[in-house]
């Protein structure tokens, strides 16, 4: 396991009264970067000039690779709210703990788990690591190298779940959840609410470092800034903080740890209806409609009719006379049955492969506004993706299909970040 760290932290500079209108970083705080582009950016610097996103996101769209005058100059905005104590370093090494509080179909839900920094190591070491379940791209990565080297900071964290059947990491810090006031917080455009705590004794340091010594963690979103931490690492051994990475992790077991489905639109396929794609799995030996999407694995919406019915495989494993090479749990994942099962082998012969082409939301009703768009195209209602899955995908060294799983709610960024110098 990657050693777990308290680490020193670059924050917003908050009142240590409490109830203090200083305390709410709202106007400070941003979605992640690579969920924005311009018009929002701009939308969060007219509210607060301060805004992170004047410092973490220089060049749109994001993962687009800017001039070095755009990093340089986000390097200047940083040190200079630095120089006028805009943000604060607090060499105390320390963990933020993190709660969020969102709503999911009319529930409110909460999350909790912990700013931290764990040791930088390769991807899915055996016996204990840190796992990956997508593939990283190289353009995804310059930009937040650039960015990284001209600040000497990394300014959001790694999305990370690891086990706790016991609750270790929860009871600790269960004193700051639920005894005091939170240190700051902040509130997202999505409405999640956001609040930190900063736990800096060091006997609770110390039990959380021995729950992480044996403990495997799985990137739930950030696949893309890890790998440019790592390379970091290695380019920058002179940077006494660039061994560590900054990460919020997250009990698998949190009641609010939630995996959402995204929805998909197949495009293409002219002529189709459900009766028609009803004449095409007739007779076939791996796929059956249902007149109800009800208990189904899928469901099918037919814009023109604004009805659904029920996809579902006829057998346990149906891809494994296709795909016998890939392990048995990605093969029977929702996604790679549908992706590789019946459009592969049922949609894209009979409409042509270079038709067939897809559009992706988490929305259900904006995936039925969608598939009605124009002519030739069916909605795919997903279910959710279980979380185990994506954790039994990790350890048996296969990444998931593309779009299987959506984290929500977002981490903030602008809550916590962390010095390399």
């Amino acid at each position: 396991m990657p050693a777990f760290k308290p680490i020193p932290t670059l924050r917003y500079a908050v009142s240590s009264d409490d109830s203090t209108s200083t305390a709410d970083l709202t106007t400070k705080i941003a979605p992640p970067y690579d969920v924005l582009d311009e018009g929002p950016k701009q939308t969060l610097l007219q509210r607060d000039p301060h805004n992170i996103v004047a410092v973490d996101l220089p060049v749109t769209p994001p993962k687009t690779v800017g001039p070095d005058e755009a990093y340089a100059a986000a390097a200047q905005q940083l040190a200079q709210w630095i120089g006028t104590g805009v943000l604060v370093r607090d060499d105390t090494p320390s963990v933020i703990a993190y709660e969020q509080v969102y709503e999911v179909n009319g529930q409110t839900m909460k999350r909790r788990g912990l700013f931290c920094g764990l040791g930088l190591e390769e991807f899915n070491r055996r016996g204990g690591g840190i796992f990956r379940h997508e593939m990283t791209l190289a353009g995804g990565i310059g930009d937040r190298t650039k960015l990284m080297a001209a600040t000497s900071a990394q300014l959001s964290p790694i999305f990370g779940v690891f086990s706790d059947p016991d609750a270790v990491v929860t009871s600790q810090l269960a004193e700051h959840f639920d005894g005091r006031d939170p240190d700051y917080h902040g509130q997202t455009d999505d409405g999640v609410d956001h609040r930190c705590w900063i736990v800096n004794d060091p006997p609770a340091l110390k039990t959380l470092s021995g729950h992480f010594e044996g403990t495997d963690v799985f990137i739930a979103d950030g696949h893309h800034r890890y790998t440019t931490a790592l390379q970091f690492s290695k380019d920058h051994v002179q940077l006494p903080g660039a061994a560590n990475c900054l990460f919020v992790l997250v009990a698998a077991e949190d009641p609010g740890m939630i995996v959402l489905p995204t929805h998909r639109v197949i495009c293409g396929l002219a002529g189709i209806s459900t009766d028609k794609l009803a004449d095409l799995l007739s007779n076939h030996e791996d796929f059956t409609l249902t007149a109800s999407a009800d208990d189904s694995m899928f469901g099918i919406y037919d814009p023109t009719t604004k009805q659904t019915v029920g996809l579902n495989p006829k057998h346990d494993d149906v891809l494994a006379e296709y795909l016998p090479d890939k392990p048995e749990v990605w093969r029977k994942l929702d996604v790679a049955i549908l992706h590789e099962g019946l459009i592969e082998r049922v949609l894209k012969p009979q409409f042509g492969p270079d038709c067939v082409t897809f559009k992706y939301t988490a929305d259900l009703n904006a995936m039925k506004t969608m598939a009605g768009e124009e002519p030739g195209r069916l909605g795919i209602i997903m279910r959710s993706t279980p979380l185990d899955s994506v954790m039994a995908v990790s350890l048996a060294d296969e990444v998931m299909p593309p779009k299987s799983t959506y984290f929500y709610p977002k981490l903030a960024t602008g809550l916590v970040m962390h010095p390399l110098d």
